[in-house]
């Protein structure tokens, strides 16, 4: 769900940074003071200017977060020791937010929208290299929330004009982007344009600046990828609920939970061994998961770690994610997967023709053959694999179907049959056998469930072939638009968490 309080964070941030460079004091509360605060007094001991960009409502209603207070505290230090060790002292820029002000009052006026024109640049065969529509997704080219500026407009547009005339009969639209990408790299590297991706800080780990795809193509060299392993975390492995049961939001037939989860430990770039928190979760209707990796950061007591707040970005599910799981599994991600209901045939009195019951199909009884197979080969490698609750509860919370752990192929397939059956039947139908509703998310939530285990499978052929370093790397720069390869097409920006 997109946070409805993103513009007024983005927009104090960037009157954080400009009052830092304009060497403007700003007051801004301990962050353990602000939170333990009676929440009316909160408004009095903010600065003014975030105060105005959040509105008091929004302060005493709690939008404006620990987390926030914590963020600006440092963000605008951190930038401006980023800027420094470029050797940038000037303090003079224009400031910019991509999509504008959005109706947001900030005593800091945006005087450019120069990275919003540049997207407006691309048409849509440029925009679908970035999403599968006309629209394209911003984030997936750029995810620089907002933007520092020292430039001439018409001499930058009328530049990447002229690529796009130099490049308008190539047949391939990925050459305009990337000669674009490479401009912005160099305005960048000059200091004219510097793009900024704000993620909110986890206490009590400051913030942090690095420049992402910074170099030049023609200097650019990939990361290396060393050793990785899979980390046994609170879940136990790779992880995936498969309980179906009563979900408790009013007494519904559903799954647990709907995320893959593990933690991972990869090398990169030659380095320490660095961890992550992989999540694959919300399941849409006829889409792979959105899957994110987290830093693990400190947590604060006994050298423990814990996932950061902000997530390192989602994997593009069409440019990155599904050809990742496909060229690890050597299937399609939706492969065997249900398109559509899938109807059980009637069964009928053959002396007096009376519905007596129903029966899988043949079709059914293959996929679900397929499918307990598929989960119980990934169940009996425990040393990476955690699912031990294969099993449908009713509203007594008695097992009906399954025993949890890995079982019998006839027991997983009878699991596997009554979930097919659950998807073609009736609210009334399922209330009678379980005394709970069917889910309205049941259709998405059980086809996610099949994807899931493909994605499960993905990290564990990529063991097998010893390439894991290599699947988490690639999955892991996907997700933080880094550039992987010198032909990907994310620009250039400084991601400060």
């Amino acid at each position: 769900m997109a946070d409805p309080n993103t513009k007024e964070r983005e927009m104090a941030s960037l009157y954080v940074f400009a009052s830092k460079i304009r060497g403007n004091e700003l007051t801004i509360p301990d962050d353990t003071q602000f939170h333990t605060a009676d929440k009316r007094e909160r408004p009095s001991m903010i600065d003014q200017g975030i105060r105005d960009i959040w509105t008091d409502s929004k302060i005493v209603s709690g939008a404006l977060k620990r987390e926030d207070v914590f963020s600006y505290q440092y963000q605008g230090e951190v930038l401006f020791d980023f800027l420094k060790q470029r050797g940038v002292e000037k303090k003079k820029w224009k400031y910019g937010r991509f999509d504008g002000e959005q109706g947001v009052k900030s005593p800091l006026k945006l005087d450019t929208s120069i990275l919003d024109d540049i997207w407006e640049e691309f048409d849509p065969k440029h925009r679908q290299l970035f999403a599968n529509s006309k629209t394209g997704q911003k984030d997936s080219w750029n995810p620089a929330d907002v933007y520092l500026y020292d430039g001439d407009d018409t001499k930058i547009l009328n530049q990447i004009k002229e690529l796009k005339k130099k490049t308008d009969k190539a047949e391939n639209p990925r050459v305009f982007v990337a000669l674009v990408n490479d401009y912005l790299t160099q305005l960048f590297i000059e200091n004219t344009l510097i793009g900024v991706s704000l993620k909110q800080a986890t206490i009590p780990n400051i913030p942090k600046a690095k420049g992402i795809n910074i170099v030049r193509d023609q200097d650019f060299v990939g990361p290396k990828f060393g050793e990785a392993k899979l980390i046994k975390g609170t879940n136990g492995f790779i992880h995936q609920y498969m309980e179906v049961s009563d979900k408790g939001d009013g007494g519904k037939l559903d799954f647990a939970g709907n995320s893959i989860t593990f933690e991972c430990e990869v090398s990169m770039d030659g380095g320490e061994p660095l961890k992550y928190f992989w999540e694959s979760k919300s399941p849409p209707k006829d889409r792979p998961h959105v899957t994110e990796m987290k830093d693990m950061v400190a947590g604060g007591r006994n050298n423990s770690l814990k996932k950061a707040n902000a997530r390192g970005g989602s994997i593009n599910k069409d440019l990155q994610f599904e050809p990742l799981v496909k060229e690890f599994t050597g299937r399609d991600w939706n492969y065997k997967v249900p398109v559509g209901v899938l109807k059980w045939d009637v069964v009928k009195n053959k002396m007096t023709g009376k519905v007596i019951g129903t029966k899988p199909t043949k079709a059914i009884e293959t996929l679900a053959n397929y499918w307990a197979d598929y989960l119980l080969k990934l169940q009996t490698q425990r040393e990476f694999i955690t699912v031990t609750d294969v099993f449908i509860k009713n509203k007594k919370g008695q097992k009906v179907v399954g025993n949890g752990s890995a079982q019998s192929l006839k027991v997983t397939k009878q699991y596997m049959l009554e979930l097919f059956w659950i998807d073609q039947a009736t609210n009334k139908e399922v209330k009678e056998k379980y005394g709970l509703d069917k889910s309205s998310k049941w259709y998405q939530n059980f086809r996610g469930k099949l994807r899931g285990l493909i994605i499960m499978n993905s990290v564990v052929q990529a063991r097998k072939k010893k390439r894991l370093g290599e699947f988490l790397v690639r999955a892991y720069y996907s997700a933080g638009k880094m550039k992987f390869k010198a032909d990907d097409l994310q620009g250039p920006f400084v991601k400060i968490q």
